[in-house]
C-alpha cells in the first residue's frame, strides 16, 4: 500500500471515528466512504484538495470530510432543487481546487447515503431531474440508496469528473 493510500486510510478513519461518536455517521457507513473516497492520487493532475476557507469551516470541517448533520441541513437544498435534508442519512464531500486557486471550488464530490429506499427514489429523481439541465458539468451515479454527485465549475473540467465517475462507478459496483 502506498504511502498517500495509508495516510488517506487513517484520516478517513479518524474522520469517521470522531462521526460515529458524535452521532454523524453510522458504523454501517464506514466501509462505504472508504471505498468511495477520493484518494490524493485520484485528484486530477493540476488539481489539490481545496483549502476550505474560514467562513466554510462551520459546514466543512476538512476537505475531504464526512459533512456533518447541520451541513448536511445547510448543504442539501443548495446541492439541488428541493433537496431534503431530512432524507440524507450521512454525507462525505471532497473539493477539488487548480493548484493556482487553492480556496477554488472547480471540481466538487458529493457522496450522498439516503436514509431508506423510499426516500431515495424520491431524491434520486429530483437528482436525475437536476442532471437532465447540467449534463455538461455533472456526473450522476446511482445505486440503491447512494448518490454519487460530481461537478465541475466549468465545462472544459468534464473530462475529469467524467474520469473520477468512471473509477467511483468501478468502486461502486
Amino acid at each position: 500500500m502506498r504511502v498517500h493510500n495509508v495516510a488517506l486510510v487513517i484520516y478517513v478513519s479518524v474522520v469517521m471515528a470522531l462521526g460515529m461518536a458524535m452521532g454523524m455517521v453510522y458504523s454501517d457507513d464506514n466501509s462505504l466512504f472508504l471505498k468511495l473516497a477520493i484518494a490524493p492520487e485520484d485528484v486530477p493532475q493540476g488539481f489539490i484538495f481545496g483549502k476550505v476557507p474560514n467562513f466554510a469551516k462551520k459546514v466543512f470541517n476538512g476537505n475531504p470530510c464526512i459533512v456533518n448533520s447541520d451541513g448536511i441541513r445547510f448543504l442539501a437544498s443548495k446541492l439541488y432543487p428541493d433537496g431534503n435534508a431530512a432524507n440524507i442519512k450521512s454525507m462525505y464531500i471532497a473539493i477539488m481546487a487548480t493548484e493556482s486557486r487553492p480556496y477554488g471550488d472547480d471540481l466538487v464530490y458529493y457522496l450522498l447515503l439516503f436514509k431508506d429506499s423510499k426516500v431515495a427514489s424520491v431524491e434520486i429523481k429530483k437528482l436525475q431531474d437536476y442532471y437532465q439541465f447540467n449534463k455538461d458539468r455533472i456526473v450522476l451515479i446511482t445505486k440503491d440508496n447512494i448518490a454519487l454527485l460530481l461537478f465541475a465549475d466549468n465545462v472544459d473540467n468534464y473530462k475529469y469528473i467524467a474520469e473520477l465517475g468512471h473509477k467511483l462507478k468501478g468502486r461502486l459496483n
